[in-house]
């Protein structure tokens, strides 16, 4: 086996020799094979890790409610809300499990249509500025009236905006702001949302939008480290590219993606 470094490669070789008395040599380059394995491997890890905490407080729960506490009330109640908590996380990181493999493999293949860029912004904010009050987040956006329609599937797409925004208003410190924008670029629609939260390290930028991926922050957080990904893996689906940029810790984080503007 011979390993490279920068960017690494896996190739096998054999070598055998035959009567004539020559070798016959062959090689076989493993690397996308050993990067599939690589990523199941760290999937299954990732997974495990994200089932273990939950599963491990309703273990620990549903002991103390047998060893008495059942027989307080309040306590009881208090335990099944824990319960109830544990649960719908467990719900969640299922159905974003699902969602994302669906996206991947192709099974979730956008419906397009032509749809305003600013409806889909504003169906978003709409849905978040709930979130935002009780965070204590100001959550705004710039001028959208000359925003053209874009070709897209507009459930897919405005999730993958709900899943930024969330992310923005998660990582905001109460009195933060998020500001969502988007403007015309030959035929693109470039959405940005903008945050004043905690921002990223350079090597955070790099992983942001890998699956179960949790920067520094983040690990305290909760949530399942898949909401970004399943926006990659949207935007891509729509021909669109998706980025994030941040100039540092505590200087907040600026995410955006494009959409394709709809024909005339």
């Amino acid at each position: 086996m011979i390993e490279r470094s920068a960017p690494a490669r896996y190739i096998q070789v054999v070598a055998r020799a035959l009567s004539s008395g020559d070798v016959l040599v062959a090689m076989q380059d493993l690397s996308r094979m050993r990067r599939l394995e690589s990523v199941r491997r760290d999937f299954v890890a990732n997974v495990s890790h994200e089932l273990r905490t939950p599963i491990s407080s309703l273990k620990a729960i549903v002991e103390t409610l047998e060893g008495g506490a059942m027989k307080d009330p309040s306590a009881a109640r208090d335990f099944l809300a824990r319960m109830h908590t544990e649960v719908d996380g467990l719900a969640q990181l299922v159905s974003e499990l699902l969602a994302l493999s669906r996206v991947e493999s192709g099974e979730d293949t956008p419906r397009l249509e032509d749809v305003g860029a600013a409806e889909l912004v504003d169906r978003a904010i709409a849905r978040l500025h709930p979130l935002a009050d009780r965070a204590s987040v100001r959550l705004t956006v710039g001028a959208l009236a000359d925003l053209p329609r874009v070709r897209v599937d507009p459930q897919m797409i405005g999730q993958a905006l709900i899943n930024l925004l969330h992310n923005a208003i998660k990582f905001t410190p109460s009195g933060g702001n998020v500001d969502v924008s988007a403007a015309r670029e030959d035929g693109w629609v470039l959405v940005r949302v903008r945050d004043t939260g905690t921002g990223l390290m350079a090597d955070e930028l790099e992983r942001i939008f890998e699956r179960f991926y949790k920067g520094e922050r983040s690990r305290a957080g909760g949530g399942t480290g898949l909401g970004l990904a399943i926006a990659k893996h949207i935007v891509h689906a729509h021909g669109g590219t998706i980025s994030a940029d941040s100039e540092g810790p505590g200087r907040g984080s600026t995410f955006t993606f494009t959409l394709p503007v709809a024909g005339p």
